[in-house]
């Protein structure tokens, strides 16, 4: 009984799929009535749809997935070459090159005071015994006529700002007309402009016969100062009664000296001018010496 009902079941299963089958076929089979279609049409039509179906041509998904090619962060990461910190922060620091403060500090050297202090001028001069004597001479002369007639009883000071070499010629040829004595005579001219060779050399012959001629050269910061000191000394080197002092060396390195313009002098200039005619009046005082212990007048 169980057998024929499982043999039942296959024929009707058998029967069910042949049914089905036919039934599809037949449902294939073209219509009596239908055209059939043109050759190029279905070829179009049989053509035309793995053509449209470009479905896995178009996904480039994978292609343009460039994501690892552009990742350049491992190559575009340059912080270890561009962080120069650790490197150059020796080199920056430039501290203890520029800290000069041992250099600069000069002041051993600036002290200039042992050079400039010449106590014999700062001190008060002692008047000299009284000599007949004659100071001829410009604005420089001038600033320390006081001084100079402090020290020296019996000087006559003759000196004028602006002063030039003719007009002291004239002064001195004057004086010798006059037949005025006088045991030594100062000069300082040159000071307002150039001097000639002949004009000095006049104005010594007119006080040749004087026992001392002291004669200044020139302090004088312009363009004429070197031409006329080199004839001063070349003049008074050929008159033996005749001493050149050289004021320009002796005040050069003392501007206290000077006023603001660096050739008329001050208090302290007189000092030093004074004290230079001094010395070079110690032999004329030697000799003069003798005579005023004999009772000698020599101021006649």
């Amino acid at each position: 009984m169980g057998l024929r009902l499982i043999s039942m079941k296959r024929v009707l299963s058998w029967l069910m799929v042949t049914c089905a089958a036919a039934a599809i076929g037949l449902a294939s089979l073209p219509h009596p009535d239908a055209q059939p279609a043109p050759a190029v049409a279905l070829a179009a039509q049989a053509t035309r749809t793995p053509a449209n179906t470009r479905t896995p041509t178009n996904t480039r998904t994978p292609t343009n997935t460039r994501t690892p090619t552009n990742t350049r962060t491992p190559t575009n990461t340059r912080t270890p070459t561009n962080t120069r910190t650790p490197t150059r922060t020796p080199t920056v620091t430039r501290t203890p090159t520029n800290t000069r403060t041992p250099t600069n500090t000069r002041t051993p050297t600036i002290t200039r005071t042992p050079t400039n202090t010449r106590t014999p001028t700062q001190t008060l001069i002692p008047t000299l015994p009284a000599m007949r004597g004659f100071a001829l001479g410009d604005s420089v002369m001038l600033g320390a006529a006081r001084e100079l007639q402090r020290v020296m009883p019996g000087l006559t000071v003759d000196a004028k700002v602006s002063r030039h070499m003719g007009a002291a010629i004239e002064i001195l040829r004057q004086r010798r007309k006059a037949g005025t004595p006088d045991q030594f005579v100062i000069v300082h001219i040159g000071d307002n402009g150039y001097i000639k060779p002949a004009q000095f050399d006049e104005l010594l012959q007119l006080v040749k016969d004087v026992p001392r001629v002291i004669v200044f050269n020139l302090k004088e910061p312009r363009r004429w100062e070197e031409a006329n000191n080199l004839i001063i000394a070349d003049t008074v080197r050929r008159y033996p009664n005749a001493v050149l002092i050289d004021w320009r060396a002796a005040s050069s390195i003392h501007p206290e000296y000077f006023g603001a313009d660096g050739i008329h002098i001050g208090t302290k200039g007189a000092r030093a001018y004074t004290l230079l005619v001094v010395e070079q009046l110690q032999p004329l005082l030697a000799a003069d010496a003798p005579r005023k212990k004999a009772g000698c007048d020599c101021d006649e």
